[in-house]
């Protein structure tokens, strides 16, 4: 059996070990988000210039043609 002093020591290392990765981790989610709000970022501003350019039928008149079946 292993001392009390050992144990202490054993769960010390560990404790450490689980702070490295709670760090690491806590660095990707922060990463994740970025990237996350990066892309939401871009599909507005692409959406907003399809938008813009747009000739077609709105998306109101293309709902009520499916529905109409007007195809």
């Amino acid at each position: 059996m292993e001392s009390y002093q050992e144990m202490d020591e054993l769960l010390a290392h560990i404790t450490d070990e689980l702070n490295q990765i709670k760090k690491m981790s806590i660095g990707h989610i922060t990463l994740d988000r970025i990237k996350s709000e990066g892309a939401w970022k871009d599909l507005m501003n692409v959406s907003r210039q399809i938008s813009e350019e747009w000739k077609g039928h709105s998306a109101l008149e293309e709902i009520q043609s499916q529905r109409e079946k007007e195809w």
